[in-house]
């Protein structure tokens, strides 16, 4: 999990390496960018996730942390699919 939670990390931010030690907001993340992290680990480990949780973490191993609390919590939700309406503009 530490492998893929770090992989998220480097493509999103653009990086080619990340520490445990590293933080996210020093790497040059920012809002936008927590929560496309959030929604991919979201996708690719379905787990329930929330963007305090990578914002409240010191670090990549306490984001990683949190990321394994919410794998032991259970699968996420699932998430109602949006779709567009088409209405006659007047």
């Amino acid at each position: 999990m530490d492998e893929q939670v770090a992989e998220v990390w480097r493509t999103v931010l653009g990086v080619p390496d990340v520490e445990q030690s590293d933080d996210f907001l020093s790497l040059g993340g920012h809002s936008l960018a927590a929560l496309r992290v959030v929604h991919l680990l979201r996708r690719k480990l379905n787990v329930e996730l929330q963007l305090r949780d990578l914002l409240d973490a010191a670090d990549l191993a306490g984001f990683t942390a949190a990321v394994r609390r919410a794998a032991a919590a259970g699968p996420a939700a699932a998430r109602p699919t949006l779709t567009a309406r088409r209405e006659a503009v007047r």
